[in-house]
């Protein structure tokens, strides 16, 4: 289908997804629902075309996966590096209109406020939710008059979830981050400097002139889980017939909030949160507790796999201090399950295709995992989804470490067919997340994937993660800042599963007004001869260079065969094994296996350890007060019955409500 008009709308526009992401490739091309629309005008009908077939590679098509194993004649490239020459990579510059936003005071002296405005399309008052001429949607918080008189809006723009980072790239538009629902918002939410606190205060506050208001609108401001509230309960559907009526006229729900935060003094959005709303965020009785969306989403009703064998927290409550079960996919040598050990957490199971780094977490952590398992992600994939019972898989923290060589804007492409098997496995996270259903998940990647093919890769990832109704976030994050000893800059996303709070970025520990940033000697120095087994005292070669200062950081990165910053400041050679795993944070006694080139692969794809740690740590303490939140929450049912038609004591004419003090000594049930 070509996008020369507007095609027929049809059921499939309500919750348009990209549509079998594992079909075969070949010569015949991945056909995929593609939406080409850019604004409401175009009424969000869904265009068609065939992916070539170098767009999206068929995961089944080789015996291996992307990156299965490096051999010894093979040429390594360095593709491990980061992507610090291409600013487009990291974060995007602040629009003109958007910093003296940030600074204006939302009610100025002498400005006051006022009950009602008359608006061309009749009285609008505070609370009162518009649609604007430019499509889209307003959430009015105060109506303020200026000393000349003039009465102007604060709020907060609500937009169309098929809006949210909406953008046309090289081959079409590019891949939805929520999914397309017809006449569902999201809230543009603005902060400066990653602070906290709620997220809808004064300094989110858009200000608008009364002569931007087109309609006033019915919107319900819910966290409920869709279809809750929305026109559907009226009975209505979406034809060919009504689909214009619905989108100006039927009732829209926003369940959603976009969140940038913004450095004010570079100028710059460095990080971005997409969020289903807090209780406290929603209209009364639209609102649902933490731990009530937490039972619903465990519930069998809304589980697509199997039915749960226990109740939806018990496996969480442990006598004493609180100990949280976590796993490693494409763990490698293990330094992000180096960190999650270090942090406290019981690793449950982890899982690599290289037999290599797979003997590395065994050396190290024989009776500390509990299970190293050497296969590929579609060979584990089948097992899960084969388990007698989910709880065989099920933790409460998931980290995902995806093949990045495809991302990186290093990669000339030399091996496009395993660029492309390594692609396609990021396209798996969704089906993991619904078996293995973790309270927190984090994934790490060259900051790449943000830019690189228009970022169409990245925003598939994230909309696995909202289509499975996790919050989520993302930052680029310089891994200098937290004690490592070369400013390597990566791509970090937390996911948070529904009723879950999101965990923040762990703050900065090393820089400027805080601990000096970690150097060279300050790594290998710790390193002793009794370190120095196996091949660890090797792999160093003859290098021409002057001798340097070694209480400086490392000035390259350590890749797959080094790093081209592989110098020892010694003069006379490049750095042996044992320093170069130190130098990536690995302890000095971390054993590993396999030969000189097997071991320089490993070290240069881990994640350090000591960033591990302290993401983790943060997702410790995060779980920790969502545990203490939900401990300490009692239902308050509230009789229905006079709205409902039910009787005394009717389960179906009962709703229940959240009080944040006290216990809940009985679980919840739901109806859907």
């Amino acid at each position: 289908m070509t996008n020369s008009g507007r095609s027929t709308p049809t059921l499939a526009a309500e919750d348009e997804e990209m549509t079998e992401r594992y079909g075969a490739a070949g010569a015949r091309g991945v056909h995929v629902d593609i939406d080409l629309t850019k604004d409401d005008d175009d009424d969000e009908h869904a265009v068609s075309r065939d992916l070539m077939p170098n767009e999206l590679p068929d995961p089944y098509t080789n015996d291996r996966l992307a990156a299965a194993g490096v051999q010894d004649d093979h040429v390594n490239i360095d593709l491990t590096q980061d992507d610090d020459d291409d600013e487009r990579a990291i974060n995007r510059d602040l629009r003109p209109s958007e910093l003296p936003e940030l600074e204006r005071q939302h009610r100025p002296t002498g400005h006051t406020t006022c009950d009602f405005a008359n608006a061309s399309c009749g009285t609008i008052y505070a609370g009162s939710r518009v649609e604007l001429v430019d499509g889209t949607f307003f959430h009015i918080r105060d109506i303020m008059k200026a000393p000349s008189g003039e009465q102007y809006l604060n709020g907060i723009v609500m937009k169309r979830t098929w809006q949210i980072m909406d953008r046309i790239g090289l081959n079409g538009q590019l891949h939805a981050v929520l999914p397309k629902q017809k006449n569902e918002l999201c809230m543009i939410i603005k902060t400066v400097n990653d602070k906290p606190g709620s997220s809808l205060d004064d300094h989110s506050l858009v200000r608008i002139s009364l002569e931007d208001v087109r309609s006033i609108r019915h919107v319900i401001i819910s966290n409920d889980r869709f279809p809750r509230h929305s026109f559907r309960e009226q009975g209505l559907s979406v034809d060919s017939s009504n689909y214009h009526e619905i989108e100006e006229n039927a009732s829209l729900v926003c369940r959603w909030k976009f969140v940038e935060s913004i450095d004010v003094a570079a100028r710059k959005v460095t990080a971005f949160v997409l969020s289903p709303l807090d209780e406290s965020e929603c209209d009364q009785s639209c609102g649902l507790p933490n731990l009530q969306k937490f039972t619903a989403f465990r519930s069998p009703a809304h589980n697509s796999h199997k039915s749960k064998t226990k109740a939806p927290r018990e496996r969480q409550h442990h006598e004493g201090e609180q100990t949280y079960i976590s796993a490693d996919l494409f763990a490698g040598a293990g330094g992000a399950t180096t960190g999650m050990i270090t942090a406290g957490l019981d690793v449950k199971y982890v899982v690599d295709f290289d037999a290599d780094a797979c003997h590395t977490l065994q050396r190290n952590y024989e009776g500390r995992i509990r299970d190293v398992r050497h296969m590929d992600m579609r060979d584990f994939l089948a097992v899960i989804q084969g388990a007698q019972s989910d709880d065989e898989y099920m933790v409460d923290f998931l980290h995902v470490s995806y093949p990045c060589q495809a991302h990186s804007w290093l990669n000339r492409g030399q091996n496009r067919e395993r660029d492309l098997e390594g692609i396609s496995l990021c396209y798996s996270l969704r089906e993991i997340l619904l078996i293995v259903r973790p309270r927190v998940v984090t994934l790490e990647q060259t900051n790449g994937i943000l830019t690189k093919e228009d970022g169409q890769h990245f925003r598939a990832l994230i909309y696995d993660l909202t289509k499975t109704e996790y919050a989520v976030r993302w930052k680029v994050l310089n891994f200098a800042h937290y004690g490592n000893s070369q400013p390597r800059k990566r791509l970090i996303v937390m996911g948070a599963y529904p009723g879950e709070l999101l965990p923040p970025f762990p703050e900065p520990t090393h820089g400027p007004g805080l601990l000096p940033f970690v150097t060279i000697h300050d790594c290998i120095g710790q390193i002793t001869p009794e370190s120095l087994f196996d091949n660890m005292g090797l792999g160093a070669c003859p290098r021409t260079h002057a001798p340097y200062n070694p209480h400086t950081q490392l000035r390259g990165c350590i890749t797959r065969s080094g790093g081209e910053g592989n110098m020892h400041p010694g003069g006379g050679r490049s750095f042996n094994c044992r320093e170069l795993a130190c130098l990536m944070t690995f302890p000095p006694y971390y054993q590993f296996a396999g030969g000189i080139s097997a071991i320089k692969l490993q070290i240069g794809n881990a994640v350090p350890p000591v960033v591990m740690k302290a993401i983790c740590e943060e997702v410790v303490r995060s779980l920790r007060r969502s545990d203490e939140e939900m401990e300490a929450w009692r239902p308050e049912v509230v009789d229905l019955k006079d709205d409902e038609g039910g009787e005394e004591g009717d389960m179906a004419a009962t709703r229940v409500r959240g009080a944040r003090l006290g216990r809940a000594e009985e679980p919840i049930v739901l109806d859907d």
